[in-house]
């Protein structure tokens, strides 16, 4: 940074009062620029994640996030004290509704599916992402009762699943006491382990619905880079909503684009120049990170594009399994 100041205090101090200040358009920004990073998405589907995190055990970020090639870059967050990362949807519907700002401004954009983890089962909040014309997969937890059109109960769909790894799909059914619906909803039993997975959802569910669920957890490694794996967010002790809300804004900003320069890097064919792998074992943050680095120290240039690609991964990272027996790409840091 160039600056007149002498102190590292003094630097401190000036970023400190960059986050405090209400005149700076943080949002407007960084919404800028997520729409041209996604300006040649063209009508490809847009898959989010909603998920929270916390912060110092008091804070909660609501964060709605595009799943990217093994990570998941923020779109919209919301900070609020809370020291548990169950929330209501009165404190979700801002995030979502900024989500859908900025998607509208995507003309050729056509479908877009967001997939929620346990404690977001909720009659309300599946009505909102209906209202977006949004397909939604939701994994459930602990019993499920199941209702039919007229109301009439179906029993618990847990008592409906025998054999381990068996998949289980009904649709046109109703649920939760309000009796929501209609929605599908598939469950299996995974191998070695006693609780069953359930997935409520508007789509219709097939034997692949599990392994193209098992995506949301590339949302967890995008708060790991955040937090700890790449910035360090835990390490700054801020202790207001406002400042961590526009922090947040800044470490997104910083990871769209490096993520942008790993997506650049490895389309370009220069992914073995910086990644030891054979084939690739780094996120595109970390690979992006390292691209930034290697061009600073040639003195080449660098961050000449913002630029998220629509198609498929070249270079997919290396293979797990699920529990549910079907092979799943997740990226490595």
């Amino acid at each position: 940074m160039v600056s007149r100041a002498r102190y590292a205090q003094s630097h401190e101090r000036r970023f400190l009062r960059a986050l405090t200040s209400s005149t700076v358009p943080w949002r407007a920004v960084y919404q800028h620029l997520m729409q041209v990073a996604l300006g040649d998405w063209g009508d490809a589907r847009i898959t989010l994640a909603l998920d929270t995190t916390l912060l110092f055990k008091r804070w909660c970020v609501i964060c709605v996030s595009l799943i990217y090639r093994g990570r998941a870059v923020p779109l919209s967050w919301r900070v609020i004290r809370h020291g548990s990362s169950t929330v209501g949807n009165r404190e979700i519907y801002p995030v979502l509704a900024s989500v859908q700002c900025l998607l509208v401004q995507l003309p050729q954009l056509e479908e877009v599916c967001i997939y929620a983890d346990r404690g977001f089962l909720d009659h309300t909040l599946m009505d909102d992402f209906t209202t977006f014309r949004w397909q939604w997969m939701i994994r459930g937890k602990g019993p499920i009762h199941l209702f039919d059109q007229d109301g009439t109960s179906l029993g618990q769909f847990q008592s409906q699943l025998s054999q381990h790894g068996q998949l289980v799909v009904r649709h046109g059914v109703y649920v939760t006491g309000q009796k929501y619906g209609p929605v599908n909803i598939a469950a299996v039993r995974p191998f070695g382990q006693r609780d069953p997975w359930f997935i409520v959802t508007n789509k219709p569910c097939n034997a692949h619905i599990f392994a193209e669920y098992h995506q949301r957890t590339q949302v967890e490694e995008g708060f790991l880079d955040m937090k700890s794996g790449a910035f360090n967010l835990e390490d700054t002790r801020l202790d207001q909503a406002h400042q961590l809300e526009k922090l947040w804004c800044v470490l997104g900003m910083a990871y769209l684009m490096v993520v942008s320069e790993g997506t650049a890097a490895t389309e370009e064919g220069k992914r073995r120049e910086i990644d030891p792998h054979w084939t690739r074992g780094l996120s595109y943050a970390q690979i992006g990170l390292r691209a930034i680095r290697q061009a600073l120290t040639r003195r080449t240039p660098v961050l000449e594009r913002l630029r998220l690609s629509q198609a498929c991964d070249p270079e997919p990272s290396r293979r797990r399994r699920s529990p549910f027996g079907w092979d799943v790409v997740q990226g490595f840091s």
